[in-house]
């Protein structure tokens, strides 16, 4: 992936959350240190060196962070991103680059709103949305 600046991903000043297990905070400061959304197999590349070889050791400390709200899955891109919001929200917004993979992380609150009462009616009981916007960021429409 190029090297892009993204709100959700390149938040190094954030001070890594308490309570996380081994494997979690090797995780979460290999997303920190990241420009880029990582994909599970490029974190464990570059877990490599600090021993960690298994698919299954950062696939569990990655279902790890998201179930705990620090993490957030990008499913159009099949990656990662820390959340840069104060703690567990149900509603998920980011913005998508199509051209640059850069990435940003939305706070919404109009968003939630609106899908949790129609959520409620349906009989359906939420666990998580996520609404990827994809278009092009204002350095690629500008190109």
């Amino acid at each position: 992936m190029a090297n892009n600046t993204t709100t959700a991903g390149n938040d190094n000043e954030r001070k890594r959350p308490a309570g996380l297990l081994k494997n979690e905070k090797l995780v979460w400061d290999v997303l920190a240190a990241s420009k880029d959304p990582l994909k599970a197999y490029e974190i464990l590349d570059k877990l490599k060196e600090r021993g960690v070889r298994a698919p299954m050791t950062v696939y569990r400390a990655l279902e790890g962070l998201e179930e705990k709200g620090h993490i957030h899955k990008l499913d159009g891109l099949n990656a990662f991103v820390l959340c840069t919001h104060e703690g567990p929200h149900v509603v998920q917004t980011f913005l998508v680059c199509e051209s640059c993979s850069n990435v940003e992380e939305l706070e919404v609150v109009a968003v939630e709103a609106d899908i949790a009462p129609a959520v409620r009616a349906a009989s359906f009981h939420m666990n998580t949305a996520r609404l990827e916007i994809k278009g092009n960021c204002n350095t690629c429409a500008a190109a």
